[in-house]
């Protein structure tokens, strides 16, 4: 019987070298931002809301419904430390300690977190629904291997159109964070004669020029992207901030200044874009030219005739674009987004059908075989019962001036919600070969 072989001990791999910007928080230090929660040692505070601090400054501090707490409390201490508010007197500018107080626990901040208690200029999309956006897109994004190229390789270039509060720019940069190479060390932050510092914009341009993954977020107020710029820099030290470019533009002209800047035609550039603007409609054509081939694109619209509007524009232009699903978001409270069924029909009669056969309705994927290939306001008509079991999937769209809102009505307010069109590009020349 032979004997075994001795394995030998893995004590001689060299263990991986710890990365010099890597951090564990443990305790907070300046310029971190901190969650309070109000523990349970106050009755009174049992239903309060948490509060998120400013980046802590030396002279900084916080105020709470109960008192000040002073940002040199907090930093040094632990996450889930206790601190105590002391009693915020009328005109008092300090804050002395007092048994009084309020009991507020420390907490690391969470990015759903940090998106919903940060100030706001517009309406965010929620952290529920932003999670089902980027798990649509289904992203893989790949590191650069060891000896490989940092060029090597498709990049991922991503497009928002819309950027609003950031929400949707931070879960989207933190999903690609990975593929991009660390920012240089020396690229961070550089004494100046001030004594401030200040970021080596030449070197952090020079890096940006070997990510793999990038995303651009496109604004038309310079107002709403500057302030959507400051929410992605404020969350953890700005750590997804270089992942994303800021455009202050409408989306068509952005799309045809890339083209002209890249010197490569009209060549695809981008892996999935997401649209949420007024007149969604009207940018499908550019969009769909600069996506590569199965790309995504996803339109956010507050009603299904928005959604509709934007796949006749599909139907009518002959856009490389197919309508994979529509999911209605916030419904019930629930995350996952409830699936709607919308499709372009046309009835047989338009079709000049055989003498003696009665017209009846087509869709996509009918009995037939035939793929319907025109807009969704072609005038069915049908019998009585059939209008009834169809009210419920069709609505004929007539854009003669008039926007029909098609969305449910949740007693007198409708809080949140909204539909979400996917798009998938496919090839224009082998989809009319198929025809």
């Amino acid at each position: 019987m032979p004997l075994l072989r001795r394995c030998k001990p893995l004590a001689h791999l060299t263990p991986s070298p710890r990365v010099p910007n890597a951090r564990r928080l443990t305790t907070f230090r300046l310029h971190d931002r901190v969650l309070l929660h109000p523990t349970k040692a106050d009755r009174n505070t049992t239903y309060a809301s948490p509060i998120l601090t400013k980046a802590l400054h030396p002279s900084g501090h916080v105020d709470t419904p109960r008192g000040r707490i002073r940002h040199d409390e907090i930093v040094g201490r632990g996450v889930r430390d206790v601190v105590r508010t002391g009693v915020k007197k009328p005109g008092d500018g300090g804050a002395s300690a007092s048994r009084n107080g309020t009991e507020y626990r420390l907490h690391e901040v969470k990015l759903e977190e940090y998106v919903r208690l940060t100030r706001r200029l517009v309406t965010p999309l929620y952290p529920q629904d932003v999670q089902v956006i980027v798990g649509l897109m289904d992203l893989h994004p790949e590191p650069a291997r060891w000896g490989e190229d940092d060029n090597a390789g498709e990049r991922l270039e991503i497009l928002e159109a819309g950027t609003g509060h950031g929400t949707l720019t931070l879960y989207l940069s933190r999903a690609i964070h990975a593929a991009n190479p660390p920012l240089p060390r020396h690229a961070q932050a550089v004494k100046t004669e001030g004594g401030e510092e200040e970021a080596d914009v030449t070197v952090i341009n020079g890096w940006k020029s070997t990510r793999r993954a990038i995303i651009h977020s496109v604004e038309i107020s310079p107002k709403h992207s500057a302030h959507a710029e400051g929410i992605v820099q404020g969350f953890r030290h700005g750590m997804y901030t270089h992942n994303v470019d800021f455009h202050v533009s409408s989306v068509t002209p952005f799309i045809h200044a890339q083209h002209s800047r890249r010197n490569n035609g009209d060549q695809a550039f981008l892996s999935h874009a997401f649209l949420d603007l007024p007149g969604t409609e009207t940018h499908l054509a550019a969009v769909a030219s600069a996506l590569r081939t199965d790309g995504s694109l996803i339109v956010f619209c507050p009603s299904i005739t928005q959604i509709m509007a934007c796949l006749s524009t599909v139907k009518q232009d002959s856009l490389p674009l197919e309508l994979e699903k529509v999911l209605e978001l916030g419904v019930n409270g629930g995350t996952a987004g409830r699936e709607w069924d919308l499709r372009a029909v046309k009835p047989r009669v338009r079709q000049q059908p055989d003498a003696g056969v009665e017209p009846s309705v087509l869709g996509e994927g009918g009995d037939s075989g035939v793929e319907s290939d025109v807009r969704e306001d072609s005038g069915v008509d049908s019998s009585p019962s059939e209008k009834t079991e169809q009210s419920a999937k069709i609505a004929d769209y007539d854009d003669g001036g008039w926007k029909m809102i098609c969305r449910p009505k949740v007693g007198e307010l409708v809080v949140g919600g909204g539909f979400l069109g996917v798009f998938r590009k496919h090839n224009l020349l082998r989809r009319q070969d198929e025809r």
